[in-house]
C-alpha cells in the first residue's frame, strides 16, 4: 500500500519535485504514523533511505523525541500547521541535533502529515523572519482592504437605524439605540484594522468595568443568548480600570458568544466580579504592575471545552466546535495580556470558567510605555 501512495506522490511531479528539491530534510507519513516518502535532503540528514525506513513508523523511529510526536497529534486534532524552535532531535543514525521543526497537514483529506526541519542557524532564522515580515505586510494590505469594504455597509446601517428610532415608541428604542453604538464600536474597531500595519497603541481611558459587562449582557440577551439564563454578581465597591474600551467590549462579548454556543435553553450564563487579594496573580514583577486584585469570573454550564483542547484554549485556529475559526479566545488572550492581565480557564462537562485578573487604573497609567520598553527588550 505504501508503494501505491508513493507512486501517487511522484505522479505529482509539481509537489513532489519541489519538495525533493528542497535544502532541508522533509517527511510524509500516512494516517498511521508510518513513514511514505522522504526528500533527498532527509536522506542524507538521516543517513537513511526510504527503503529502509519502509514499515517504520514516526514513534519506532524517534523513540525519544516527544516534542515531534507530540506536534503530530496535535497537528491532526487541531488540522493546523505547528512549528517548534530548538528542539534537540535524534535517530537511529543521527546524534542529536538542534533542529527548527515545522509539522502540518499535506493533503485536503488529513490523509498525509508533511514535516521539515530545519537546523537552526542565523542566516536560516534571518531568512525565516524575513519571509514572515513579507507574509505579514500583505496580509496587513488584504486585511486593511477588508475593513475599508465592510465599513461602508455599516454606515447604511447605522443611518437606517437611526431613522428606526425616531419611528418605534420608548419600550423598543433601547434596542434601535444598541444596534446605532454596536455599529459605532464595529466601525471604530474597522478602523483600527486598517491602520494595523501603523501598530496603533491602546485607546486607554478609565473605565467602569460593570458597565462594560452590562452593555455586552444587553447584545447578548438581544440576539444570540436568548436561550441563556444570566445571573451577575457584581462587587459594587470595585475601582475603575485603566484599559481600551472598544477592545474590552470585544473581549467579553467573545468570551460571552463563546459560552452562547456551547449552552442549551435555560442553561446558565454567570458573570462574577470581585477584589480578588488572594489571587494567584496578585504579585509584584520586574515593570511594577503588582498587583491583578481585580477578578472577572464567566461561568457557563454548559457542554465544556475538550480535555484534549484545553490546553490550547488560547492559541489561534484551535476550536472546540465544528465551523470554528478558533480566534476568538485567542483574541481574549491578546486583549488580557496588552492590559497587563492573566486569564486563566478550567472546563468540565456541565461547567466552563474563564477567570481574568487585572491591575486597577491607579496602577497602569503606565501600561503603553511598559508595553513599549518590553517590545523593544
Amino acid at each position: 500500500m505504501q508503494s501505491d501512495i508513493l507512486d501517487d506522490l511522484v505522479s505529482l511531479p509539481a509537489g513532489y519535485a519541489v519538495l525533493d528539491s528542497l535544502p532541508y530534510p522533509i517527511i510524509i507519513i500516512d494516517n498511521n504514523n508510518f513513514f511514505v516518502w522522504i526528500n533527498h535532503a532527509a536522506e542524507i540528514f538521516f543517513n537513511s533511505s526510504l527503503a529502509i525506513l519502509n514499515g517504520s513508523s514516526a514513534e519506532e523511529y524517534f523513540t525519544s523525541n516527544s516534542v515531534l510526536i507530540k506536534m503530530i497529534s496535535r497537528a491532526r486534532l487541531t488540522k493546523s500547521s505547528l512549528s517548534e524552535h530548538s528542539v534537540g532531535i535524534t535517530a537511529p543514525r543521527l546524534k542529536e541535533t538542534i533542529v527548527n521543526i515545522q509539522v502540518g497537514l499535506f493533503d485536503a483529506n488529513d490523509e498525509f502529515i508533511v514535516i521539515s526541519l530545519q537546523k537552526n542557524t542565523l542566516e536560516q532564522v534571518a531568512k525565516s523572519r524575513n519571509l514572515f515580515k513579507g507574509a505579514a505586510l500583505s496580509m496587513s494590505k488584504v486585511t486593511a482592504l477588508l475593513a475599508h469594504e465592510i465599513r461602508n455597509p455599516l454606515a447604511g446601517i447605522k443611518g437606517a437605524a437611526q431613522l428606526l428610532e425616531l419611528e418605534l415608541g420608548k419600550e423598543n428604542q433601547e434596542l434601535s439605540h444598541l444596534i446605532v453604538t454596536e455599529t459605532d464600536r464595529i466601525i471604530k474597531l474597522l478602523e483600527r484594522i486598517e491602520k494595523l500595519s501603523a501598530d496603533k497603541p491602546l485607546q486607554l481611558e478609565e473605565i467602569n468595568i460593570h458597565e462594560i459587562l452590562d452593555h455586552c449582557l444587553m447584545v447578548v440577551e438581544a440576539s444570540y443568548g436568548k436561550h441563556l439564563v444570566i445571573q451577575r454578581d457584581f462587587d459594587p465597591s470595585l475601582p475603575m480600570i485603566y484599559a481600551d474600551r472598544d477592545l474590552f467590549i470585544q473581549l467579553f462579548l467573545n468570551l460571552f458568544k463563546n459560552a452562547s454556543e456551547a449552552t442549551e435553553k435555560n442553561d446558565n450564563l454567570i458573570i462574577k466580579t470581585s477584589y480578588a487579594l488572594s489571587s494567584p496573580h496578585s504579585t509584584s514583577d520586574q515593570y511594577g504592575l503588582n498587583h491583578l486584585p481585580l477578578q472577572i469570573d464567566v461561568i457557563d454550564t454548559g457542554s465544556g471545552i475538550s480535555p484534549e483542547l484545553l490546553g490550547y484554549a488560547f492559541e489561534p485556529f484551535v476550536s472546540n466546535k465544528s465551523g470554528g475559526s478558533g480566534l476568538g479566545l485567542a483574541l481574549v488572550a491578546s486583549v488580557v495580556s496588552e492590559h497587563g492581565g492573566a486569564i486563566d480557564v478550567s472546563s468540565s462537562v456541565g461547567k466552563t470558567h474563564f477567570k481574568i485578573n487585572l491591575p486597577i487604573s491607579t496602577k497602569i497609567k503606565n501600561l503603553k510605555s511598559i508595553n513599549h520598553n518590553r517590545d523593544r527588550s
